[in-house]
């Protein structure tokens, strides 16, 4: 994307960010880059396109979420700088609601990692549980169990996944 921009809305709750990511891409030709939980249940939308179809993008997607939801603040950037593109870029950058692609256990847990995992918060296990496409806990099983089951999961499927690589 040479001479395009990049359009980012920020709401409180993800509903409301999914509604101006729908709207967004619906209203003009642009390409979603992402999905970011910042935190405090604020979520930043971020798409990319030529500067008037950001900007009717933009202008959609903010009137959407604030039928249904608080936005917080938006905006368009006409030709951002290429070292802010490239740290927007989905390619270099992954967002935490999008779907992962599958990614080796060893890659996201090192043995000293593991040894680490008790300073881990209990809801970043269980993202961390859920992102392991050969977790056996599922569904209500991640959201009931205690840190305890939850680090012992993750360890059990870095053990998988570094038994698959071996016989790579």
């Amino acid at each position: 994307m040479a001479q395009g921009a990049v359009g980012l809305i920020e709401t409180r709750g993800l509903v409301g960010a999914i509604e101006a990511a729908d709207a967004a891409a619906k209203a003009g030709f642009v390409e979603l880059l992402a999905f970011e939980q910042v935190g405090a249940g604020l979520v930043s939308v971020r798409f990319s396109g030529d500067v008037a179809a950001v900007q009717v993008a933009v202008k959609a997607g903010v009137e959407a979420a604030q039928r249904i939801g608080e936005v917080l603040c938006h905006n368009i950037m006409p030709a951002p700088h290429a070292g802010l593109l490239s740290t927007l870029s989905p390619s270099r950058q992954e967002s935490k609601t999008e779907p992962r692609s599958r990614t080796p256990s060893s890659t996201l847990f090192s043995e000293s990692a593991n040894e680490n995992l008790e300073d881990v918060t209990v809801t970043r296990l269980r993202q961390l549980v859920r992102q392991q496409p050969d977790a056996q806990l599922k569904g209500r099983q991640v959201s009931r169990a205690n840190k305890k089951e939850l680090i012992a999961e993750l360890k059990r499927t870095n053990e998988n996944g570094t038994r698959e690589e071996t016989h790579d």
